[in-house]
Order: C-alpha cells, then structure tokens, then sequence
C-alpha cells in the first residue's frame, strides 16, 4: 500500500487498534464505527511484537502471534459485511522493529494477505519508551539520551525497509515531556532522509496531542522536514477506542496546511 505526496486525505485513517491488542472496542465497532464515521479508507493495525529477548512484556499488550489468521479472518467477514463504493477496509498490523530478528518477522508475515504494515518502535533495548512516565523519570539526561540514541537507531533501521507502508510515531520519546525533543532532530532527520530515499512515509499521529507533550507525532518542523522531502504522509488518530477514530484530525490539518500540504477533507 502506497501513499502519494503532497496530498493528505483526512478521510482515510489506517492506524488504528482494537481489543485484540491493547484498544478497548472490539474490531466490530472499531470498523463499523470507521464508516459511520466518514472515513472512505479505514485500517485496523494492531500490534504485533515478536521479542529477541525476555524481559519486554509485550504480551500484555500486543496481539498473541498464533492468533494472526483468526484475526485476519474476522477482518476479512467484517470487510464483506461493510466495504462498498463508498468504503474500504484494510488489513495491518503495527510491527516492532527489532535488529535482531526483522527479516525472520517480515517473511513470516508475507505468508498472510495483510495490505499493510506499520514500522514502528516501542522499545529501546528493553526498556519500554511509551508504557508509563515512571520509567524516564528515574533516568538521568544521559540515560535519556542513550534510550533516545538507540530508539532513533532502530527507527532509522525500520525506515530502511521497503516493506512498510508507513513509520509510526516518529518521535515517541517526548511522549511524557521529560526530554528536550528538539536535541534530537537531527537523528529524526537522519530517517527521514532514508525514508527520502526508499520512497517511505511517515503519518501524523494525533495521539499526542493527548499525552503529557501536547503535541503529535512528529513535532511540527519535523513535519516541515518531511514536506521539503516530499515525503508522503498519512494522518491516524493512533485511536483505541470508537469514540477516539477523528480525534485531533482538525488539529492536524491545520498544522499540515502551515506546512503547505494540500489537505483533502
């Protein structure tokens, strides 16, 4: 699934979570409240995580891995129940990306009719860089800027690969507030390059706006950054629940069109 520069299409929105991960609305109400509202191109990614190592917990949040094809069949009845001219239902999963095992995870995942993957990172190392704000606020700045240093690594090594449709949350770190965000442009800047390069995209996540930095994801000159690439970019409400599907989208317009995007609503 590709997306197209400088366009933003409001109506379509393919990130996105239900309660087979860790949304709170079942894939039912998540899709049939993506066509009731409005959307023309709706996607369910929930996430999946397929750990290098002990120690991340990512089974209380990401979707058992043997369950893939239960869930793509529930998504596949729920497309036929709902698409018709006027609306199409995608299939995705948001995909961590680990170094350590990115190639065994991808060629597992192209043995099933999925029409999109999200790349994305939750993790530097071990650590856990959006669960809860008590973890950075027992780090020091140089810790910080280890966690922020190997998070930019991975997502530059996501941004390599063809295979996504999209990188998730650029900037996830400043998710709490407790780091200078603009320190690490520059290495946001690095991925965005690559993604220059491989013909990759980003979206703008509106979640942040509802997080402790009070701001999407990416930073707005970020955004600026990806627009001088002409780097396609999608917007997603990042929702986990029905009521959560346009949150912010009027927000992220706005700061779309500051940047000279056309925006389609």
């Amino acid at each position: 699934m590709k997306l197209k520069f400088p366009e933003v299409d409001l109506n379509c929105s393919l990130h996105n979570h239900s309660d087979w991960s860790d949304g709170a609305s079942s894939l039912s109400e998540m899709c049939y409240g993506g066509k009731a509202a409005g959307f023309r191109v709706f996607g369910i990614s929930d996430h999946w995580v397929i750990p290098p190592c002990e120690n991340m917990d990512s089974e209380s949040w990401a979707m058992a891995p043997e369950r893939l094809p239960e869930y793509i069949g529930t998504l596949q009845k729920l497309r036929a129940e709902l698409e018709d001219e006027n609306f199409s239902l995608k299939i995705g999963l948001e995909v961590d990306f680990f170094f350590e095992n990115i190639d065994q995870v991808l060629s597992e995942l192209r043995k099933f009719p999925l029409d999109y993957l999200i790349g994305s990172v939750h993790y530097a190392g071990v650590f856990p860089v959006d669960y809860v704000i008590e973890d950075w606020q027992e780090l020091s700045e140089s810790q910080k800027d280890d966690i922020c240093r190997i998070y930019y690594r991975k997502v530059a090594g996501a941004a390599e690969r063809r295979e996504f449709a999209f990188i998730g949350h650029l900037d996830l770190p400043k998710k709490f507030g407790l780091i200078d965000n603009r320190k690490y442009f520059p290495q946001a800047g690095k991925v965005l390059d690559i993604l220059q390069k491989n013909g990759g995209a980003i979206e703008v996540n509106t979640a942040g706006y509802y997080k402790e930095c009070a701001e999407a994801y990416p930073a707005p000159e970020l955004l600026a950054e990806a627009f001088t690439r002409n780097i396609p970019v999608t917007v997603s409400a990042d929702a986990h629940h029905v009521s959560h599907l346009r949150r912010g989208f009027a927000e992220a317009a706005g700061v779309l069109e500051d940047t000279g995007c056309q925006v389609r609503r």
